[in-house]
């Protein structure tokens, strides 16, 4: 008895944790569709046009990219693999291509970066 109490306040607490995690992080995760009516529409560039600007000051292989809506503003977040086989993670605002402002950008990456390393 008391071990099935146990498990029980732990699933409450987990439940409970997940649950205000999702009211702090209110971004919302578009799939692609959403995103393809997007592009359509011309709200935001495609991740192939993001891609191709990212690579002018960040160099890496992509490894995953997803496609983050919070109220009116677009953001892809990125995973590269970059030399030495570090991940690197970026988000970049999905109507430009650009570093989200008042997010850090990574040391691997330089904004003004235009030559190969």
């Amino acid at each position: 008895m008391k071990r099935l109490m146990f498990i029980g306040t732990v699933s409450l607490a987990i439940g409970l944790s997940s649950a205000s995690a999702n009211l702090v992080n209110s971004d919302t995760e578009l799939h692609h569709n959403q995103a393809s009516l997007l592009v359509s529409a011309g709200r935001i560039l495609s991740l192939q046009d993001t891609l191709s600007i990212v690579s002018h000051y960040c160099k890496g292989k992509l490894i995953d990219a997803h496609l983050y809506q919070e109220t009116d503003k677009w953001r892809y977040d990125l995973v590269f693999k970059v030399r030495g086989g570090e991940l690197l993670h970026l988000s970049v605002d999905a109507r430009n291509g650009q570093p989200v402002p008042g997010l850090p950008l990574p040391s691997e990456c330089r904004q003004d970066e235009t030559t190969a390393r």
